[in-house]
């Protein structure tokens, strides 16, 4: 695979966020560009009462519901994560059969039975808003760490876009925040469990904010609301 030159601190890319699934697809040639095989980036937020989200992840739904929302939380804070400008360093390295791995507790050494053998957690800025990239492969080694650290600054830019564009708002959005946020999740082929741990809800709960949002986009099916969501540009 050849090499992918990612933007620095001092060189931003031309290419501007324009939607949410643009962040997923973004963060996916970031992956494939490291070698890695899974991603995942979480908005940490700021203060005691602000929730964690998953902003977008190719993780199964076991491997999310083993290790928890709580659990990410914990190892975006950790010692164990990479501060931005910091030295990359694999947090787990397969379930710490060589005694090298710097968090080797249950549940994230369990992670290798989904080929998350080599994790790294690397802490996200974008002014006020806290989060964290998660990249992983099935073996020791496969990640390039060469390139992890240029990785984490784009992926810090692509949070920054994110930002910017939720603070601008969108005047064609019918949806809340819950809806268009389970309507996501939708679009990247979640089912609804999937999509109930993912935001943190029931799966009763879940199934009401996207039939919120069908009836909202007054789409026929979910289908047809993930389409009109698109063309308006609110996913």
């Amino acid at each position: 695979m050849n090499a992918v030159a990612y933007p620095t601190k001092s060189k931003r890319p031309a290419a501007a966020i324009a939607r949410r699934s643009d962040f997923s697809i973004a963060l996916m040639q970031i992956c494939l560009g490291i070698s890695a095989e899974h991603y995942m980036v979480i908005d940490t937020a700021c203060g005691p009462d602000a929730e964690l989200r998953i902003l977008a992840s190719n993780w199964v739904y076991d491997a999310i519901e083993m290790v928890g929302l709580d659990h990410l939380a914990g190892l975006a804070r950790s010692r164990g994560a990479t501060p931005l400008g910091g030295s990359p360093e694999p947090l787990v390295i397969a379930q710490n059969r060589n005694g090298n791995s710097r968090i080797c507790g249950d549940p994230e050494s369990e992670l290798a039975r989904f080929g998350h053998d080599e994790i790294y957690a690397l802490r996200l800025r974008a002014g006020q808003r806290s989060g964290c990239a998660f990249f992983s492969a099935s073996a020791p080694g496969r990640i390039r760490r060469n390139l992890v650290s240029a990785a984490q600054f784009r992926c810090a830019y692509l949070l920054s876009e994110m930002a910017d564009r939720t603070g601008n708002g969108n005047p064609v959005d019918p949806l809340s925040e819950r809806e268009r946020e389970c309507l996501f999740w939708v679009a990247e082929g979640k089912t609804t469990e999937e999509v109930a741990l993912i935001v943190g809800v029931s799966t009763n709960t879940a199934n009401r904010y996207v039939a919120q949002a069908i009836q909202k986009l007054s789409a026929a099916n979910r289908s047809k609301a993930v389409a009109t969501a698109i063309r308006r540009g609110i996913l």
